[in-house]
């Protein structure tokens, strides 16, 4: 597992949530440092310290480990996928419309 790429995210889903690493170091029951140590890549959490972690930041375990797993990626475009749904019809096909010209950029590359 790629314990930099992971530890990035949390620290990502941390900041974003307005916690610092002491508060989050408290809500776990674990010290700031080595908070800092998973959020640097330098330790791989423990199963129970992760699910304990993705709880205190009240975010699901894939969006922590979003960039270390590749079912992710289709999960996330099913995500989109229900989001479009969501939208007026107009709306949608404008959005495709982009996305279709972001795919063939992307493919002439």
């Amino acid at each position: 597992m790629d314990s930099q790429k992971m530890g990035r995210r949390i620290q990502e889903v941390r900041k974003t949530r307005g916690i610092t690493q002491s508060e989050l170091a408290q809500k776990v029951d674990l010290s700031t440092k080595y908070i800092s140590n998973i959020e640097c890549g330098f330790k791989t959490p423990t199963m129970d310290t992760f699910i304990a972690i993705a709880n205190a930041l009240q975010c699901d375990a894939n969006s922590l480990l979003s960039d270390v797993l590749d079912v992710t990626t289709s999960q996330e475009s099913g995500l989109v996928s229900k989001k479009l749904l969501g939208l007026p019809a107009e709306e949608q096909r404008r959005l495709l419309r982009m996305l279709e010209v972001m795919i063939d950029e992307t493919r002439s590359k």
